[in-house]
């Protein structure tokens, strides 16, 4: 497999026999919420289906940001959505958050037992370690199981504070991430930085299991606009005549939005320049309080826009943050960065420099890399910006540019039909089943 996530060939043009491979994506949320996980997953499962797997998506009934209701069962552009009960309480809390974890658990794991037997077993690591899960599973009924690295645990929750490095929790919980990893028949990780961090915890031959496969976007769905042409949500929220510096997503806290922020403080005197920040999370009370104590009002909140919105939204920024807590340099990559690319908007990454996102904008000219805390040179680089857009509007072309050659969607999905074939034996093994889907059970 080409590593970049560059096309490959389309697997089933290789065997005419044509067969169907059934494969289970595990992952706690799933269509129609909008987390970044499960958009990008039901991206891939419906994109898989076309191309001749039988997919079941296995989620839980609650939304990422609280409430459920969502229906146990139903068929989403033919993939079978299979829903185990689990609370919903989202991530307003950590109590919250825990209980949603844990019963998630329990109700995977029934449904993964009573579930038709698949091929393959996805795997990713929401809620964390659910891959142990899904390892004990698959060996128990013969499945395969690749496991989908977004996120290293426990080593964020140390770089976060929620694990204290060397403690007895977080030793065993590197021991058990080890155990699916040295395990799993297949691990996708999202960059070279994660591959360097995953590869020493896979075991002796680890290496030769792990693929590397970028996040990706939708460049039909989303593209660049003209400069002038319509825009519904530039128009509906003002934002025509001045330099949009954009955050859009989860205010999470793997994010730093200490440097942003500081930014938006030290250009509080240009009316031109404006912070956008939409979406929500753990972080928002403390960023509006921020915003509130230095009376700035150069900085706007929006919450989250339908995803049918994201077209327009993404091109009402001139330029677009992505940023990264300190320390997690090839433990978690920003999935915005695909949208942001697709769109043909510059790239602000504040953050570690040895990341794959800075890595990635560095080598590309498509914007500019900014240590974690130097807000000064933010600020700098967002007003020579906004004193000559055509800069900014140079780099975007570059970004659409790289992200047709490596991030659109045609190029994931085929790095992931060639790396999940890889976990079967032998494609001979499921020549013959025909097309259709295995039926879910209840």
């Amino acid at each position: 497999m080409k590593a970049e996530g560059m096309p490959v060939s389309d697997p089933f043009r290789l065997h005419p026999s044509s067969f169907t491979v059934r494969l289970v994506i595990l992952n706690q949320f799933f269509y129609p919420d909008h987390s970044a996980t499960s958009q990008l997953m039901t991206d891939l499962a419906e994109s898989l289906v076309a191309r001749g797997f039988g997919v079941t998506a296995l989620a839980g009934r609650g939304r990422y940001n609280g409430g459920g209701g969502l229906a146990p069962r139903e068929e989403y552009r033919g993939v079978k959505v299979v829903r185990a009960w689990a609370t919903g309480y989202g991530k307003g809390s950590v109590a919250g958050r825990l209980a949603d974890y844990f019963t998630f658990y329990l109700g995977a794991a029934w449904k993964l037992l009573t579930l038709p037997r698949h091929d393959v077993v996805l795997a990713l690591t929401t809620p964390p370690l659910i891959g142990l899960l899904a390892l004990l599973v698959c060996r128990l009924r013969g499945m395969r199981l690749a496991a989908l690295v977004q996120d290293v645990y426990p080593d964020v929750g140390v770089a976060l504070g929620t694990f204290r490095e060397g403690s007895l929790v977080t030793r065993l919980l590197d021991r058990l991430n080890r155990t699916v990893l040295s395990r799993a028949d297949r691990i996708i990780v999202l960059g070279d930085c994660m591959r360097e961090r995953v590869s020493a915890r896979a075991g002796d031959g680890g290496e030769a299991k792990i693929d590397v496969i970028h996040n990706w976007a939708d460049g039909e769905k989303i593209h660049p606009l003209a400069e002038g042409a319509p825009n519904d949500f530039a128009d509906g929220h003002g934002l025509r005549g001045r330099f949009v510096v954009q955050f859009s997503g989860n205010f999470g806290r793997v994010n730093d939005f200490d440097t942003p922020l500081e930014a938006a403080r030290l250009l509080k005197g240009r009316e031109d320049v404006l912070f956008l920040f939409i979406g929500d999370g753990a972080k928002a009370a403390e960023m509006r309080e921020f915003v509130r104590r230095h009376e700035l009002c150069n900085v706007r909140f929006l919450p989250y826009q339908p995803r049918e919105a994201l077209l327009h939204s993404l091109a009402a920024g001139d330029a677009h943050l992505v940023t990264l807590a300190p320390g997690l340099a090839g433990l978690s990559v920003p999935s915005k960065t695909y949208g942001i690319l697709a769109a043909g908007r510059p790239l602000l990454f504040v953050g570690d420099t040895r990341s794959d996102v800075a890595r990635l904008v560095a080598e590309h000219r498509c914007g500019e890399v900014v240590p974690t805390g130097d807000a000064e040179a933010l600020a700098r680089v967002i007003s020579a910006w906004a004193d000559d857009p055509s800069r900014a509007r140079r780099m975007g072309l570059e970004a659409r540019e790289l992200f047709l050659r490596r991030f659109d969607r045609p190029h994931a999905v085929d790095a992931y039909a060639e790396s999940l074939l890889k976990c079967l034996p032998s494609a001979a093994a499921v020549e013959g089943r025909g097309r259709s889907a295995p039926e879910v059970g209840s």
